[in-house]
Protein backbone atom coordinates (compact mmCIF):
# COMPACT_ATOMS: atom_id res chain seq x y z
CA UNK A 1 0.00 0.00 0.00
CA UNK A 2 2.82 2.32 0.89
CA UNK A 3 4.53 1.36 -2.32
CA UNK A 4 1.41 2.28 -4.29
CA UNK A 5 1.07 5.53 -2.39
CA UNK A 6 4.65 6.44 -3.20
CA UNK A 7 3.95 5.95 -6.91
CA UNK A 8 0.66 7.87 -6.81
CA UNK A 9 1.96 11.37 -7.53
CA UNK A 10 4.11 10.08 -10.35
CA UNK A 11 1.11 8.37 -11.93
CA UNK A 12 -0.92 11.56 -11.69
CA UNK A 13 1.85 13.54 -13.34
CA UNK A 14 2.15 10.92 -16.07
CA UNK A 15 -1.61 11.03 -16.70
CA UNK A 16 -1.46 14.83 -16.96
CA UNK A 17 1.35 14.56 -19.45
CA UNK A 18 -0.59 12.05 -21.52
CA UNK A 19 -3.66 14.29 -21.50
CA UNK A 20 -1.50 17.27 -22.55
CA UNK A 21 0.05 15.23 -25.34
CA UNK A 22 -3.07 13.65 -26.82
CA UNK A 23 -6.12 15.61 -25.71
CA UNK A 24 -5.03 19.27 -25.49
CA UNK A 25 -3.76 19.53 -29.12
CA UNK A 26 -7.14 18.35 -30.35
CA UNK A 27 -8.91 20.88 -28.20
CA UNK A 28 -6.58 23.66 -29.35
CA UNK A 29 -7.02 22.65 -32.98
CA UNK A 30 -10.81 22.62 -32.65
CA UNK A 31 -10.72 26.02 -30.93
CA UNK A 32 -8.46 27.50 -33.64
CA UNK A 33 -10.70 26.02 -36.33
CA UNK A 34 -13.79 27.50 -34.69
CA UNK A 35 -12.09 30.87 -34.44
CA UNK A 36 -11.01 30.82 -38.09
CA UNK A 37 -14.44 29.60 -39.20
CA UNK A 38 -16.08 32.49 -37.36
CA UNK A 39 -13.60 34.92 -38.94
CA UNK A 40 -14.27 33.57 -42.44
CA UNK A 41 -18.03 33.65 -41.89
CA UNK A 42 -17.85 37.26 -40.71
CA UNK A 43 -15.65 38.27 -43.68
CA UNK A 44 -18.01 36.61 -46.15
CA UNK A 45 -20.92 38.35 -44.51
CA UNK A 46 -19.18 41.74 -44.76
CA UNK A 47 -18.39 41.14 -48.43
CA UNK A 48 -21.96 40.08 -49.11
CA UNK A 49 -23.42 43.14 -47.39
CA UNK A 50 -20.91 45.79 -48.50
CA UNK A 51 -20.53 45.98 -52.30
CA UNK A 52 -18.00 48.84 -52.40
CA UNK A 53 -15.36 46.68 -54.11
CA UNK A 54 -17.89 45.35 -56.61
CA UNK A 55 -18.89 48.94 -57.36
CA UNK A 56 -15.24 49.84 -57.91
CA UNK A 57 -14.91 46.83 -60.20
CA UNK A 58 -18.00 47.88 -62.13
CA UNK A 59 -16.63 51.42 -62.45
CA UNK A 60 -13.29 50.13 -63.77
CA UNK A 61 -15.08 47.88 -66.23
CA UNK A 62 -17.25 50.80 -67.33
CA UNK A 63 -14.12 52.85 -67.99
CA UNK A 64 -12.80 50.02 -70.15
CA UNK A 65 -16.10 49.68 -72.01
CA UNK A 66 -16.32 53.43 -72.62
CA UNK A 67 -12.66 53.86 -73.67
CA UNK A 68 -11.71 50.73 -75.60
CA UNK A 69 -13.77 51.50 -78.74
CA UNK A 70 -11.79 54.73 -79.19
CA UNK A 71 -8.37 53.09 -78.74
CA UNK A 72 -6.48 51.80 -81.77
CA UNK A 73 -3.46 49.60 -82.39
CA UNK A 74 -0.99 51.04 -84.91
CA UNK A 75 1.50 49.19 -87.08
CA UNK A 76 3.80 50.94 -89.52
CA UNK A 77 6.05 49.83 -92.32
CA UNK A 78 9.11 51.75 -93.38
CA UNK A 79 9.90 51.72 -97.09
CA UNK A 80 13.46 52.93 -97.83
CA UNK A 81 13.66 56.15 -99.80
CA UNK A 82 15.68 56.68 -102.97
CA UNK A 83 18.56 57.81 -100.77
CA UNK A 84 18.79 54.58 -98.77
CA UNK A 85 19.61 51.00 -99.60
CA UNK A 86 18.70 48.00 -97.44
CA UNK A 87 18.46 44.31 -98.10
CA UNK A 88 14.85 44.27 -96.95
CA UNK A 89 12.71 46.70 -98.93
CA UNK A 90 9.60 46.25 -96.80
CA UNK A 91 10.31 45.98 -93.10
CA UNK A 92 8.18 46.62 -90.01
CA UNK A 93 9.33 49.86 -88.47
CA UNK A 94 7.30 50.30 -85.32
CA UNK A 95 4.11 49.47 -83.46
CA UNK A 96 2.21 51.47 -80.92
CA UNK A 97 -1.19 52.72 -79.94
CA UNK A 98 -3.40 55.71 -80.57
CA UNK A 99 -6.84 57.12 -79.86
CA UNK A 100 -9.64 58.56 -81.94
CA UNK A 101 -9.81 62.34 -81.58
CA UNK A 102 -13.04 63.10 -83.42
CA UNK A 103 -15.79 61.54 -85.50
CA UNK A 104 -13.98 62.55 -88.71
CA UNK A 105 -11.46 59.78 -88.08
CA UNK A 106 -8.47 61.74 -86.85
CA UNK A 107 -6.28 59.44 -84.77
CA UNK A 108 -3.70 60.80 -82.33
CA UNK A 109 -0.44 59.05 -81.50
CA UNK A 110 3.21 59.84 -80.78
CA UNK A 111 5.34 61.22 -83.59
CA UNK A 112 8.01 58.63 -82.78
CA UNK A 113 5.49 55.83 -83.48
CA UNK A 114 4.91 56.90 -87.10
CA UNK A 115 8.09 58.79 -87.98
CA UNK A 116 9.48 57.78 -91.38
CA UNK A 117 6.48 55.50 -91.93
CA UNK A 118 5.25 55.08 -95.49
CA UNK A 119 2.50 52.61 -94.62
CA UNK A 120 0.31 52.98 -91.52
CA UNK A 121 -2.25 50.36 -90.50
CA UNK A 122 -4.88 51.12 -87.87
CA UNK A 123 -6.64 48.28 -86.06
CA UNK A 124 -9.84 48.97 -84.13
CA UNK A 125 -11.06 47.15 -81.02
CA UNK A 126 -13.47 45.03 -83.09
CA UNK A 127 -10.72 43.68 -85.36
CA UNK A 128 -11.26 46.02 -88.33
CA UNK A 129 -8.03 47.17 -89.99
CA UNK A 130 -7.89 50.28 -92.17
CA UNK A 131 -5.15 52.27 -93.86
CA UNK A 132 -4.12 55.55 -92.23
CA UNK A 133 -2.46 58.66 -93.61
CA UNK A 134 -0.11 60.78 -91.49
CA UNK A 135 -1.37 64.32 -92.10
CA UNK A 136 1.09 66.03 -89.78
CA UNK A 137 3.33 65.70 -86.79
CA UNK A 138 5.10 67.92 -84.31
CA UNK A 139 8.47 66.56 -83.19
CA UNK A 140 8.83 69.13 -80.41
CA UNK A 141 5.88 67.67 -78.50
CA UNK A 142 6.02 64.15 -80.01
CA UNK A 143 2.45 64.40 -81.32
CA UNK A 144 1.22 63.08 -84.67
CA UNK A 145 -2.18 63.10 -86.36
CA UNK A 146 -3.31 60.27 -88.65
CA UNK A 147 -6.45 60.32 -90.76
CA UNK A 148 -8.16 56.94 -90.92
CA UNK A 149 -10.07 55.70 -93.95
CA UNK A 150 -13.22 57.85 -93.97
CA UNK A 151 -15.44 54.90 -94.95
CA UNK A 152 -15.22 53.60 -91.37
CA UNK A 153 -17.35 54.57 -88.40
CA UNK A 154 -15.58 56.06 -85.40
CA UNK A 155 -16.15 56.33 -81.67
CA UNK A 156 -14.37 59.51 -80.64
CA UNK A 157 -12.73 59.75 -77.23
CA UNK A 158 -14.20 62.01 -74.60
CA UNK A 159 -11.66 64.57 -73.46
CA UNK A 160 -11.24 66.12 -70.02
CA UNK A 161 -11.02 69.66 -71.40
CA UNK A 162 -12.69 71.19 -68.34
CA UNK A 163 -11.08 69.09 -65.58
CA UNK A 164 -7.42 69.52 -64.73
CA UNK A 165 -5.53 66.45 -63.45
CA UNK A 166 -4.55 66.35 -59.78
CA UNK A 167 -1.93 64.34 -57.92
CA UNK A 168 -3.44 61.22 -56.33
CA UNK A 169 -6.25 60.77 -58.84
CA UNK A 170 -6.77 57.33 -60.39
CA UNK A 171 -5.72 56.99 -64.02
CA UNK A 172 -5.86 54.22 -66.61
CA UNK A 173 -3.33 53.69 -69.41
CA UNK A 174 -4.39 51.96 -72.64
CA UNK A 175 -2.26 50.52 -75.41
CA UNK A 176 -0.60 47.41 -76.79
CA UNK A 177 2.25 46.53 -74.39
CA UNK A 178 4.50 43.86 -75.86
CA UNK A 179 1.91 43.34 -78.59
CA UNK A 180 -0.98 42.56 -76.21
CA UNK A 181 -3.45 44.79 -77.98
CA UNK A 182 -6.06 46.91 -76.20
CA UNK A 183 -4.63 46.37 -72.74
CA UNK A 184 -5.49 48.50 -69.73
CA UNK A 185 -3.45 49.25 -66.60
CA UNK A 186 -4.33 51.27 -63.52
CA UNK A 187 -2.39 53.70 -61.38
CA UNK A 188 -2.47 57.15 -59.86
CA UNK A 189 -1.08 60.52 -60.87
CA UNK A 190 2.28 60.71 -59.10
CA UNK A 191 3.37 64.16 -60.27
CA UNK A 192 2.65 67.04 -62.65
CA UNK A 193 4.85 69.28 -64.77
CA UNK A 194 7.64 66.70 -64.95
CA UNK A 195 10.71 67.34 -67.08
CA UNK A 196 12.21 64.14 -68.50
CA UNK A 197 15.76 65.10 -69.43
CA UNK A 198 16.35 61.96 -71.50
CA UNK A 199 13.25 62.42 -73.63
CA UNK A 200 13.49 60.90 -77.10
CA UNK A 201 12.25 64.22 -78.52
CA UNK A 202 15.35 66.26 -79.30
CA UNK A 203 14.91 69.66 -77.68
CA UNK A 204 11.26 68.87 -77.15
CA UNK A 205 8.76 70.26 -74.69
CA UNK A 206 7.96 67.95 -71.80
CA UNK A 207 5.69 69.23 -68.96
CA UNK A 208 4.60 65.62 -68.46
CA UNK A 209 2.06 63.96 -66.21
CA UNK A 210 3.83 61.30 -64.11
CA UNK A 211 1.92 58.14 -63.19
CA UNK A 212 2.66 54.70 -61.75
CA UNK A 213 0.39 52.91 -64.24
CA UNK A 214 2.29 50.14 -66.03
CA UNK A 215 3.52 51.45 -69.40
CA UNK A 216 5.71 49.25 -71.61
CA UNK A 217 6.83 49.02 -75.25
CA UNK A 218 3.66 49.24 -77.34
CA UNK A 219 1.88 51.67 -75.00
CA UNK A 220 3.30 54.73 -76.77
CA UNK A 221 0.54 56.91 -78.19
CA UNK A 222 -2.21 55.29 -76.16
CA UNK A 223 -4.56 57.44 -74.09
CA UNK A 224 -4.33 58.08 -70.37
CA UNK A 225 -7.85 58.52 -68.96
CA UNK A 226 -9.26 59.60 -65.62
CA UNK A 227 -11.99 58.07 -63.48
CA UNK A 228 -14.63 59.72 -65.68
CA UNK A 229 -13.27 57.82 -68.67
CA UNK A 230 -12.06 61.09 -70.21
CA UNK A 231 -8.66 61.45 -71.88
CA UNK A 232 -6.25 63.59 -69.84
CA UNK A 233 -3.05 62.74 -71.70
CA UNK A 234 -1.13 60.41 -74.00
CA UNK A 235 1.49 57.83 -72.97
CA UNK A 236 4.90 58.90 -74.23
CA UNK A 237 7.84 57.85 -72.03
CA UNK A 238 9.01 55.88 -69.00
CA UNK A 239 11.81 56.01 -66.46
CA UNK A 240 13.86 52.89 -65.78
CA UNK A 241 17.21 52.00 -64.26
CA UNK A 242 18.69 52.46 -67.75
CA UNK A 243 17.08 55.69 -68.87
CA UNK A 244 14.79 58.55 -67.87
CA UNK A 245 12.27 59.93 -70.31
CA UNK A 246 12.84 57.70 -73.33
CA UNK A 247 9.94 56.15 -75.19
CA UNK A 248 9.02 52.67 -73.88
CA UNK A 249 10.23 51.17 -77.18
CA UNK A 250 13.64 52.91 -77.04
CA UNK A 251 14.29 52.53 -73.32
CA UNK A 252 15.58 48.97 -73.54
CA UNK A 253 13.75 48.13 -70.34
CA UNK A 254 10.33 47.48 -68.84
CA UNK A 255 8.00 49.42 -66.58
CA UNK A 256 9.47 50.40 -63.24
CA UNK A 257 6.40 52.23 -61.99
CA UNK A 258 7.34 55.64 -63.39
CA UNK A 259 5.70 56.61 -66.66
CA UNK A 260 5.00 59.90 -68.37
CA UNK A 261 2.13 61.26 -70.46
CA UNK A 262 1.73 64.39 -72.58
CA UNK A 263 -1.05 66.46 -70.96
CA UNK A 264 -4.23 67.21 -72.88
CA UNK A 265 -3.55 70.94 -72.51
CA UNK A 266 -0.55 70.47 -74.81
CA UNK A 267 -2.22 67.97 -77.15
CA UNK A 268 -5.41 69.82 -78.09
CA UNK A 269 -3.93 73.07 -79.50
CA UNK A 270 -1.21 71.16 -81.39
CA UNK A 271 -3.68 68.69 -82.89
CA UNK A 272 -6.15 71.43 -83.83
CA UNK A 273 -3.38 73.30 -85.66
CA UNK A 274 -2.31 70.19 -87.56
CA UNK A 275 -5.90 69.39 -88.57
CA UNK A 276 -6.70 72.94 -89.64
CA UNK A 277 -3.40 74.12 -91.10
CA UNK A 278 -1.35 70.97 -91.68
CA UNK A 279 1.52 72.33 -89.58
CA UNK A 280 2.28 73.93 -86.23
CA UNK A 281 3.16 77.56 -85.61
CA UNK A 282 4.35 78.41 -82.12
CA UNK A 283 3.24 81.31 -79.98
CA UNK A 284 5.58 83.75 -78.25
CA UNK A 285 5.08 85.80 -75.06
CA UNK A 286 8.03 88.15 -75.42
CA UNK A 287 9.41 87.81 -71.91
CA UNK A 288 12.65 86.65 -70.30
CA UNK A 289 12.64 84.42 -67.23
CA UNK A 290 15.01 82.10 -65.42
CA UNK A 291 14.23 78.53 -66.42
CA UNK A 292 16.29 76.89 -63.65
CA UNK A 293 14.04 74.75 -61.39
CA UNK A 294 15.37 76.52 -58.28
CA UNK A 295 13.96 79.80 -59.58
CA UNK A 296 10.36 78.64 -59.29
CA UNK A 297 8.49 81.01 -56.99
CA UNK A 298 6.21 79.79 -54.19
CA UNK A 299 4.01 82.52 -52.72
CA UNK A 300 1.94 81.91 -49.56
CA UNK A 301 -1.50 83.51 -49.82
CA UNK A 302 -3.66 84.97 -47.00
CA UNK A 303 -6.15 82.07 -47.27
CA UNK A 304 -3.40 79.56 -46.44
CA UNK A 305 -2.87 78.31 -50.00
CA UNK A 306 0.41 78.59 -51.90
CA UNK A 307 0.69 79.81 -55.48
CA UNK A 308 3.49 78.54 -57.68
CA UNK A 309 4.77 80.51 -60.63
CA UNK A 310 7.63 81.90 -62.69
CA UNK A 311 8.84 85.44 -62.20
CA UNK A 312 9.30 87.68 -65.22
CA UNK A 313 12.83 89.08 -65.41
CA UNK A 314 12.44 91.23 -68.53
CA UNK A 315 9.64 92.22 -70.89
CA UNK A 316 10.48 92.71 -74.56
CA UNK A 317 9.67 96.30 -75.57
CA UNK A 318 6.60 96.44 -77.83
CA UNK A 319 6.32 92.65 -77.54
CA UNK A 320 3.07 90.73 -76.93
CA UNK A 321 3.37 90.78 -73.12
CA UNK A 322 4.36 94.44 -72.99
CA UNK A 323 1.30 95.40 -75.02
CA UNK A 324 -0.91 93.43 -72.61
CA UNK A 325 0.53 95.13 -69.54
CA UNK A 326 2.88 92.46 -68.17
CA UNK A 327 5.64 94.02 -66.06
CA UNK A 328 9.07 92.85 -64.84
CA UNK A 329 8.83 91.04 -61.48
CA UNK A 330 5.27 89.89 -62.21
CA UNK A 331 4.84 86.22 -61.23
CA UNK A 332 2.96 84.22 -63.87
CA UNK A 333 0.82 81.66 -62.03
CA UNK A 334 -1.67 80.51 -64.71
CA UNK A 335 -2.01 80.28 -68.48
CA UNK A 336 -5.53 79.63 -69.75
CA UNK A 337 -6.49 78.25 -66.35
CA UNK A 338 -3.57 75.81 -66.18
CA UNK A 339 -1.24 76.33 -63.20
CA UNK A 340 2.40 77.17 -63.90
CA UNK A 341 4.35 74.55 -61.98
CA UNK A 342 7.74 75.29 -63.55
CA UNK A 343 9.38 76.97 -66.53
CA UNK A 344 8.75 73.97 -68.77
CA UNK A 345 5.01 74.08 -68.15
CA UNK A 346 5.03 77.78 -69.06
CA UNK A 347 6.95 77.30 -72.31
CA UNK A 348 4.91 74.23 -73.24
CA UNK A 349 1.55 75.97 -72.79
CA UNK A 350 2.62 79.03 -74.77
CA UNK A 351 4.45 77.20 -77.57
CA UNK A 352 1.48 74.91 -78.23
CA UNK A 353 -0.71 77.96 -78.95
CA UNK A 354 -0.74 79.65 -82.34
CA UNK A 355 0.52 83.17 -83.06
CA UNK A 356 -2.43 85.55 -82.95
CA UNK A 357 -4.24 83.54 -80.30
CA UNK A 358 -5.40 85.56 -77.29
CA UNK A 359 -4.48 83.72 -74.09
CA UNK A 360 -5.49 84.52 -70.54
CA UNK A 361 -2.43 85.08 -68.35
CA UNK A 362 -2.86 85.35 -64.60
CA UNK A 363 -0.10 87.19 -62.74
CA UNK A 364 0.63 87.99 -59.13
CA UNK A 365 1.71 91.61 -58.68
CA UNK A 366 2.28 93.24 -55.29
CA UNK A 367 0.25 90.51 -53.63
CA UNK A 368 -2.72 90.92 -55.96
CA UNK A 369 -3.89 88.55 -58.70
CA UNK A 370 -4.45 90.17 -62.09
CA UNK A 371 -5.80 88.61 -65.28
CA UNK A 372 -4.30 89.89 -68.53
CA UNK A 373 -5.13 88.94 -72.11
CA UNK A 374 -2.01 88.50 -74.24
CA UNK A 375 -2.22 88.18 -78.02
CA UNK A 376 0.69 85.90 -78.84
CA UNK A 377 3.36 86.76 -81.36
CA UNK A 378 5.29 84.30 -83.53
CA UNK A 379 8.14 82.49 -81.84
CA UNK A 380 11.49 83.74 -83.07
CA UNK A 381 13.72 81.33 -84.94
CA UNK A 382 16.52 81.91 -82.44
CA UNK A 383 14.33 80.88 -79.48
CA UNK A 384 13.18 77.66 -81.15
CA UNK A 385 16.56 76.84 -82.69
CA UNK A 386 18.36 77.02 -79.36
CA UNK A 387 16.27 74.05 -78.17
CA UNK A 388 17.32 71.81 -81.05
CA UNK A 389 20.65 72.91 -82.53
CA UNK A 390 22.84 71.11 -80.01
CA UNK A 391 21.10 67.70 -80.21
CA UNK A 392 21.05 67.94 -84.02
CA UNK A 393 24.77 68.68 -84.21
CA UNK A 394 25.53 65.88 -81.74
CA UNK A 395 23.48 63.44 -83.80
CA UNK A 396 25.14 64.59 -87.03
CA UNK A 397 28.60 64.45 -85.47
CA UNK A 398 29.29 67.91 -86.87
CA UNK A 399 30.17 71.35 -85.55
CA UNK A 400 28.28 74.06 -87.46
CA UNK A 401 28.89 77.82 -87.42
CA UNK A 402 27.23 80.84 -89.02
CA UNK A 403 28.66 81.93 -92.39
CA UNK A 404 27.94 84.89 -94.66
CA UNK A 405 26.40 82.73 -97.36
CA UNK A 406 25.07 79.81 -95.33
CA UNK A 407 26.12 77.49 -92.52
CA UNK A 408 29.78 76.47 -92.25
CA UNK A 409 30.86 72.91 -91.41
CA UNK A 410 33.62 73.65 -88.92
CA UNK A 411 34.29 69.96 -88.36
CA UNK A 412 32.77 66.62 -89.38
CA UNK A 413 33.80 63.82 -87.03
CA UNK A 414 34.78 60.53 -88.64
CA UNK A 415 32.35 57.66 -88.11
CA UNK A 416 29.33 59.88 -87.50
CA UNK A 417 26.36 60.30 -89.88
CA UNK A 418 27.52 63.67 -91.23
CA UNK A 419 30.97 62.50 -92.28
CA UNK A 420 29.59 59.17 -93.49
CA UNK A 421 27.13 61.01 -95.73
CA UNK A 422 29.91 63.07 -97.31
CA UNK A 423 30.18 66.32 -95.33
CA UNK A 424 33.72 67.72 -95.11
CA UNK A 425 35.36 70.43 -93.08
CA UNK A 426 34.97 73.77 -94.83
CA UNK A 427 31.74 72.88 -96.62
CA UNK A 428 29.06 75.58 -96.63
CA UNK A 429 25.40 74.45 -96.54
CA UNK A 430 23.27 76.79 -98.64
CA UNK A 431 19.88 75.03 -98.81
CA UNK A 432 17.87 72.10 -97.43
CA UNK A 433 15.46 70.20 -99.68
CA UNK A 434 15.92 73.00 -102.17
CA UNK A 435 14.80 75.67 -99.68
CA UNK A 436 16.95 78.63 -98.71
CA UNK A 437 17.22 79.87 -95.14
CA UNK A 438 17.64 83.37 -93.78
CA UNK A 439 20.34 82.79 -91.18
CA UNK A 440 22.03 80.26 -88.89
CA UNK A 441 19.02 79.83 -86.57
CA UNK A 442 16.55 79.62 -89.44
CA UNK A 443 18.62 76.74 -90.86
CA UNK A 444 17.89 74.54 -87.82
CA UNK A 445 14.20 75.49 -87.79
CA UNK A 446 13.98 74.72 -91.52
CA UNK A 447 15.50 71.25 -91.31
CA UNK A 448 13.29 70.49 -88.29
CA UNK A 449 10.25 71.55 -90.32
CA UNK A 450 11.48 69.30 -93.14
CA UNK A 451 11.53 66.32 -90.77
CA UNK A 452 15.10 65.85 -89.58
CA UNK A 453 13.82 65.27 -86.03
CA UNK A 454 11.40 62.57 -87.16
CA UNK A 455 13.77 60.60 -89.36
CA UNK A 456 12.88 62.09 -92.75
CA UNK A 457 15.68 62.22 -95.35
CA UNK A 458 17.01 65.73 -96.02
CA UNK A 459 18.84 66.83 -99.19
CA UNK A 460 21.51 69.40 -98.35
CA UNK A 461 22.94 71.69 -101.02
CA UNK A 462 26.62 72.14 -100.20
CA UNK A 463 29.44 74.26 -101.64
CA UNK A 464 32.87 72.77 -100.99
CA UNK A 465 36.25 74.43 -100.57
CA UNK A 466 36.84 73.79 -104.28
CA UNK A 467 33.82 75.97 -105.10
CA UNK A 468 31.83 73.07 -106.53
CA UNK A 469 28.21 72.50 -105.52
CA UNK A 470 27.02 69.04 -104.59
CA UNK A 471 24.00 67.44 -102.92
CA UNK A 472 24.27 65.34 -99.76
CA UNK A 473 21.32 63.24 -98.63
CA UNK A 474 21.07 62.18 -95.02
CA UNK A 475 18.49 60.71 -92.67
CA UNK A 476 19.03 60.71 -88.91
CA UNK A 477 17.94 57.86 -86.64
CA UNK A 478 16.63 59.15 -83.30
Amino acid sequence: MRKFASYGPAIVVLLCILVAMFVVPGLVERYAYAQQHAKITLARSVLAQDDILRRLDRASSAIADATEPSVVHIETQFLPSQFEHTANSNQTFSTGAGWIYDELGHVITNAHVVQSAKVVSIEFFDGRVVRGEVIGMDPYTDIAVIRADSSSKFFASRRASERLPRIGERVYAFGSPFGFKFSMSEGIISGLGREAAGSNVAGGYTNYIQTDAAVNPGNSGGPLVNSDGHVIGMNVAIATSKSVGESPEASGSDSAGISFAIPLGTIEPIVNQIIQYGKVSRGYLGIVYNSHPSKRVNVPMPDGTTLTGIQVAEVEPDGPSAKAGVLPEDIIVEIEGSPIINAESLSSLISSSRPGDAVEVRVLRDGKLLTLEVTLGKMKNEVLARRILEPIMVQLGMSLLPADNGVLVQRAYAGFPGANAGFRQGDVITAANGKRFDDYYHFFVLIADEGVLTGQPIRFTVVGLDGLTRTISLRLEW
